[in-house]
């Protein structure tokens, strides 16, 4: 597993570090996930770590167990509003071909397909999303509410989603803010690999499919 021990390191200087979501590894099909569910206690310390295997499908356990230990070691602020609650979070384990993955030329022109329809989430989270996309805008509903974004296209693999609406209020700051996304990969079954950058800090490496 490749990162993971260095990662250790890093968090042990700087208890507040930025939270490493993503991990490649040799023996993940496309995307996989963790996911757990860990609580903050009253000083700031992560108190326990428990895997939700409804939500995973990465089945390496000896990665697995790097991952909660890694999550375990987390601290926050003594003051932190995290304190005294538990919450869900999700690790992907994504396979080594897609870490500097560009399309290949010969697949380029199929991007064309993703540019409208109705598409899916395709990796395990946010499964029960629909995405309505059509060349100026991105709607995304699921039972939680809606967000709307304008959708423009910098060329056939790249395109940059702007926040315009949003029904969270929790989200509001995220109006105006840009969504940089890579198609590197398209697969079988309408189906492509996108990699995300949302502020320079939210990297995401997911699948999308389309299902209309």
């Amino acid at each position: 597993m490749k990162f993971i021990l260095s990662i250790f390191f890093l968090i042990s200087l700087n208890i507040n570090a930025q939270i490493q979501q993503e991990f490649y590894v040799d023996d993940a099909t496309n995307v996989e996930l963790l996911t757990v569910n860990f609580c903050v206690d009253n000083i700031g310390k992560t108190s326990t770590v428990t895997i939700i295997p409804e939500k995973t499908t990465y089945k390496n356990q000896e990665n697995i167990k790097q991952v909660i230990e890694y999550r375990k070691s987390i601290e926050y602020y003594p003051d932190s509003k995290l304190r005294n609650n538990c919450y869900d979070y999700t690790f992907r384990f994504i396979n080594t071909k897609f870490e500097n993955k560009k399309l290949d030329s010969l697949k380029i022109p199929k991007c064309e397909l993703f540019r409208n329809g109705i598409f899916k989430y395709n990796d395990g989270i946010n499964s029960e999303t629909i995405i309505e996309r059509n060349n100026e805008t991105q709607i995304e509903k699921d039972k939680n509410g809606t967000s709307k974004y304008k959708i423009e296209w910098t060329n056939d693999t790249n395109y940059v989603l702007t926040y315009i609406e949003v029904s969270d209020k929790e989200s509001q700051y995220l109006l105006g803010e840009k969504i940089y996304v890579e198609i590197i990969e398209i697969l079988e079954d309408e189906r492509y690999v996108y990699k995300s950058n949302l502020l320079d800090r939210t990297i995401v490496t997911g699948i999308i499919k389309r299902i209309n």
